[in-house]
C-alpha cells in the first residue's frame, strides 16, 4: 500500500512540475546564440517582441515573434525549423538556405506567388505559397506533392 501511495504522489508531483514548466516567456539573452544569429542575419532591422520557451516532455522549442508579424520556431539547439510570415514574403536570404531543387521548382512552376512560410520537417520541407498552396519536398529538394 505504501508503494501505491508513493507512486501516486510521485506521478502527481511530476505532472504538476511538467505542467508548470510547459511554456514560459524568456528574455532575448536566454535564446540560443545560433537563433540570435539567424534573426540578426535574416531580420536585421526587426525588433523581437516576444520569445516563448516551450517544454514538451524532454524536448524544448523556442518561438520568437518579431514586430513585423513574422514568427520563427527554433529547436533546443537553436536551429530554425519554421519561418512564418503570415502572408508576408519570407526573406530571400532564408530561401537561399533551401536545397537548390526547391528554388528551381518554385521558379519554374510558381514564379507568380510568394513564399510565406517554410516548415522544415523530419522528412523534408513544406512550403506555403501566397495562393494558399502547400507544397512538399523531400530532404534533397525533390518535389513530392501538394499538401491539403
Amino acid at each position: 500500500m505504501k508503494k501505491i501511495k508513493f507512486c501516486i504522489t510521485f506521478f502527481a508531483v511530476a505532472t504538476l512540475f511538467v505542467a508548470c514548466e510547459k511554456e514560459q516567456f524568456i528574455q532575448e539573452n536566454k535564446l540560443p546564440a545560433v537563433s540570435k544569429t539567424f534573426i540578426e542575419t535574416h531580420f536585421p532591422n526587426e525588433e523581437i517582441t516576444t520569445i516563448i520557451k516551450e517544454r514538451d516532455g524532454l524536448s524544448i522549442d523556442y518561438t520568437v515573434y518579431l514586430a513585423n508579424g513574422f514568427d520563427i520556431d527554433f529547436t533546443k539547439s537553436g536551429d530554425w525549423d519554421n519561418v512564418d510570415g503570415h502572408f508576408l514574403s519570407v526573406p530571400e536570404s532564408i530561401l537561399d538556405l533551401l536545397p537548390k531543387p526547391i528554388l528551381q521548382h518554385l521558379t519554374t512552376h510558381f514564379q507568380d506567388f510568394s513564399i510565406i512560410e517554410i516548415n522544415k520537417k523530419r522528412n523534408g520541407y513544406e512550403i506555403s505559397l501566397s495562393n494558399d498552396m502547400d507544397l512538399t519536398f523531400d530532404l534533397n529538394g525533390k518535389f513530392t506533392g501538394i499538401d491539403d
